[in-house]
């Protein structure tokens, strides 16, 4: 049985396909909350029967029973990872993963087993890599790292196309661009800018703030993130006027671009070899109008040679990145099967 586990800045997700090529799908939120160890509310839990974890006197409820404590109780629903990044130092965060592995991906049911995983951020050989894989690992599986951009185009790209193209994600901790060759990333580049790091320029451009549990004053980034999802929001650059987050929008594929396309000129003779390369784009940040034509414009900009007529959104998103990365499990297996 071939698995995949996609770790996201809100959620990990599994996919599996068993011996009769039956799918089943798991989630979870990367969410918890924290109360006070007191016999009321250990006699609570329980009696909710909600599952939780103990630490230096403090109670951790993870997963969707912690969205649902929140809202009831007033306690602060706080996000596992933060900026893409898991704190690798804290053994109640490392804990907390390895609870929500554990919840989404049940043991291995023989030997030979893989399971493909992605993590946020932009280092696929980080710290956080290397403790999912042993994670993964005691739950009796392969561990293979992968990313968005492979992912993305396997489950894009048809067989006709020989799996080849251009992948942008414009995600919520992080961006990347890849070129994709016959099932192979040609080249990538990745930066630590998403839909988070927008909201955050968005609340400080327009001073808006809120109070934090302690009464502080901080960003408001959910009314930030209110504004920039306003559907009259349009980036196409053939406005007469832009929108208020198109800056933002340039600088983001500005950075994402700036590294790849010497990465590109450096292999150019190679890749003037292939057929005019599709377009794919998905993320969070790409929904918004206009960024077809915003991408377009900034790829041609920079004499990145792409099938004009092939740019197109990746639908049912968080899907097509799963069942990607599911066949690059199943293609590892059947490659040791064959070795064997």
């Amino acid at each position: 049985m071939s698995s995949s586990l996609t770790i996201g800045s809100t959620s990990l997700r599994v996919l599996q396909n068993d011996s009769d090529h039956k799918l089943t799908r798991r989630s979870i939120e990367a969410v918890y909350t924290v109360m006070e160890d007191t016999k009321e509310n250990r006699l609570l839990l329980e009696k909710l029967a909600i599952p939780f974890l103990y630490s230096e006197e403090t109670l951790i409820v993870p997963g969707e029973n912690a969205g649902s404590l929140s809202r009831f109780s007033n306690l602060p629903l706080l996000s596992l990872f933060s900026k893409g990044e898991l704190v690798l130092n804290d053994p109640v965060h490392r804990q907390l993963l390895s609870t929500f592995i554990q919840s989404v991906l049940p043991k291995a049911k023989s030997s030979g087993e893989h399971c493909s995983f992605i993590t946020p951020g932009t280092d696929p050989l980080s710290s956080l890599n290397r403790l999912v894989a042993q994670l993964i690992s005691l739950q009796g599986f392969t561990p293979l790292a992968t990313t968005i951009t492979l992912a993305a185009s396997l489950a894009a790209f048809p067989a006709s196309a020989h799996f080849s193209g251009y992948v942008i994600y414009l995600g919520h901790s992080h961006s990347e661009i890849g070129l994709v060759h016959q099932s192979r990333v040609v080249i990538r580049n990745s930066v630590p800018y998403g839909s988070e790091w927008m909201d955050e320029q968005l609340a400080n451009a327009r001073k808006l703030v809120s109070k934090n549990p302690e009464g502080q004053q901080v960003p408001d980034l959910a009314e930030a993130k209110a504004q920039r999802l306003n559907p009259e929001n349009n980036i196409s650059p053939y406005l007469t006027s832009h929108c208020m987050v198109t800056g933002w929008y340039e600088s983001l594929l500005d950075s994402l671009l700036g590294s790849f396309v010497p990465q590109m000129e450096s292999m150019q003779d190679y890749i003037a070899t292939l057929d005019t390369p599709p377009v794919v784009f998905l993320g969070e940040l790409s929904l918004i109008e206009g960024f077809e034509d915003l991408l377009t414009q900034s790829l041609s900009q920079r004499n990145i040679r792409f099938d004009k007529h092939q740019v197109s959104l990746i639908q049912e998103e968080m899907f097509s990145i799963d069942r990607g990365a599911l066949v690059v499990a199943a293609m590892e297996e059947e490659t040791v099967r064959r070795v064997a």
